[in-house]
């Protein structure tokens, strides 16, 4: 009922561009995985700090 279309074999700059893509993609996602992880520590870390509106805190060196 159905004819097998036949796909063209694949020239070896489709492999490579393929690979690359896949290599792209992943290293993407890894890389917002890392931002969102460090931004969720960053947030966590700074809801732990007094209010902008608190005095600052003075230098150690010059006290």
């Amino acid at each position: 009922m159905f004819r097998q279309t036949t796909t063209k074999p694949a020239t070896p700059h489709d492999r490579t561009a393929a690979a690359a893509r896949e290599i792209i993609e992943t290293e993407a996602a890894r890389r917002a995985d890392l931002t969102a992880s460090l931004k969720a520590a960053r947030l966590s870390r700074d809801a732990g700090k007094d209010a902008p509106d608190s005095p600052l805190a003075t230098d150690k060196k010059n006290t």
